[in-house]
């Protein structure tokens, strides 16, 4: 679900992972582990006479490519017999073990060309990303420099895909009518795959059935990604698929029904956003996310839970300045200053 890697709790019991599922005859769901949470990422497995095609992969780790493999073994087939791989989007934990799968099986991988750019970007140790964020939002200097103290340097690297992978193109999956949708936000280049003749939505991460995602960040996913991500909810709702395939937590029915509730969540967020921009004059995104989240303050935060609410504060921010609601006054190295605007 994120583009940084989330810090792992060992210490923490790890609840047993839900069963391998058949959703339909001839396709799967796998649940494959992450570092933490969310704690797996569904992997669907499309069988066909030439053999498996994968929708996303999971996190480059041992743990996750034995529980694929497992997973793969107990509908009868292998990594090696694998002949594509569709990446949803180029986040570690549906990306990462795209290189590894190919390696064994020789199958293509395939990404949004807008993906495929923003490999370099995903590169980047994650730490080192925190603190650009955080520099943006005008976070306070100890809590920058602290982040800059814990940067790890060991940079991913990151296979380069196979197939580019474009709106409307129909991914070579025999027997079965896929789609690629392009719904951006969440990441430049998401896709989501309708299979026409099963009624099926395969969502990725643009849509979860409990979790509200976060937005990509600011110029990495263009200058609005708020704006992109609310235009692909109205894009995928043309469709009235039978269930929802997400790539987290669980399948699910009422596509319509949870594309409103998403719609509604992201309204009342600006909405509280430029009511706090009012009531506390010129702020800075640390400060707006302190009065918006008063129980969840940045303060409190840590990690990735800190990069996503902060990169999402970013986005909202981008969303309102570019209505005309709200005007950011840029300070390089310290943080926009942001205030409402009549």
């Amino acid at each position: 679900m994120s583009a940084t890697a989330p810090t792992p709790r060992p210490d923490r019991p790890r609840r047993p992972l839900p069963p391998v599922e058949q959703v339909r005859p001839g396709l799967w769901s796998i649940p494959v582990p992450l570092p933490a949470i969310p704690r797996y990422v569904l992997v669907y497995v499309f069988e066909t006479d030439a053999g498996p095609y994968l929708v996303d992969t999971g996190w480059d780790t041992d743990e996750a490519f034995d529980a694929l493999t497992a997973g793969l073994a107990g509908i009868g087939t292998s990594v090696d017999d694998v002949q594509g791989v569709l990446v949803t989007h180029a986040h570690f934990d549906h990306y990462g073990l795209a290189g590894r799968i190919r390696e064994r099986s020789g199958a293509w991988v395939s990404l949004h060309p807008l993906d495929a750019a923003a490999l370099a970007h995903y590169e980047r140790a994650p730490h080192e990303r925190r603190v650009v964020v955080l520099q943006a939002a005008g976070a306070p200097d100890d809590v920058v420099e602290a982040a800059a103290r814990d940067i790890v340097r060991a940079a991913v690297r990151m296979p380069r895909p196979d197939v580019l992978m474009e709106d409307g193109d129909k991914p070579h999956v025999p027997g079965w009518d896929l789609t690629a949708v392009w719904t951006p936000g969440h990441s430049p280049g998401h896709l989501c795959f309708w299979e026409d003749r099963e009624r099926l939505l395969l969502t990725g991460d643009h849509v979860l059935p409990d979790t509200v995602v976060v937005m990509g960040e600011v110029g990495d996913a263009g200058p609005d990604p708020l704006a992109d991500y609310l235009d692909a909810l109205d894009r995928l709702a043309r469709y009235q698929p039978d269930e929802v395939l997400p790539a987290h937590e669980h399948r699910f029915h009422g596509l319509h029904h949870r594309l409103d509730t998403l719609r509604g969540h992201h309204t009342d967020k600006l909405t509280a956003v430029r009511t706090a921009l009012r009531e506390l004059g010129p702020a800075t995104a640390w400060d707006v996310a302190a009065a918006v989240t008063p129980r969840r303050p940045p303060a409190r935060l840590r990690g990735f839970a800190l990069h996503a609410a902060l990169v999402d504060m970013l986005a909202y921010l981008a969303a309102l300045e570019a209505r005309g609601l709200v005007s950011g006054e840029r300070r390089p190295g310290r943080g926009s200053r942001w205030r409402a605007v009549d």
